[in-house]
């Protein structure tokens, strides 16, 4: 009974995380889509939302005009990446979460290298960025990681079993 439990939520707990998955990739697409269209100007907004109250008050107000620094930095080539990672880390989420609902066998270990091949990558970020949400992403990554291991594991010993049944 109690494996049984475990398996059930092992099939649970995969299920969600990957359907949260898919949402958060299709948001990325969605994201990356606007961020497109309004690149500079969306992060300009943004910024000025965010600091302008603060810059009135004090014009040499140290994270505001950090802020406002990082804005004015923002240049087309950093615009061109973000659109192109949101695009591309959005439609690979997307691919993967169908195919693995979908009870694609060959996407377990696709689903294992890219979703691995992007948390190496926010891991790097971090350390340069220090970003308490891509920290949490990649946690949450490591989670949809161990638990798409957990069910291809499963997925092939149901295969093994199934091929060692003697047909009668």
């Amino acid at each position: 009974m109690k494996k049984f439990l475990n398996k059930k939520i092992v099939e649970r707990a995969f299920e969600i995380g990957i359907l949260i998955k898919s949402i958060f990739g299709f948001f990325e697409v969605l994201a990356g889509i606007v961020f497109a269209f309004s690149g500079k100007l969306i992060v300009n907004n943004i910024i000025t939302a965010l600091t302008q109250q603060e810059i009135s008050e004090d014009p040499k107000d140290l994270i505001a005009g950090f802020l406002v620094r990082i804005s004015n930095s923002f240049s087309s080539g950093t615009n061109f990446f973000a659109v192109f990672y949101l695009i591309f880390h959005g439609l690979i989420n997307i691919f993967l979460a169908i195919a693995l609902l979908k009870n694609k066998i060959w996407a377990y270990p696709w689903a294992l290298a890219g979703f691995g091949l992007f948390i190496v990558y926010q891991v790097l970020r971090y350390f340069d960025t220090h970003s308490s949400l891509l920290l949490f992403l990649t946690v949450f990554d490591i989670f949809i990681v161990i638990i798409v291991m957990l069910e291809y594991s499963s997925k092939k010993k149901k295969r093994r079993l199934a091929q060692a049944k003697p047909s009668i």
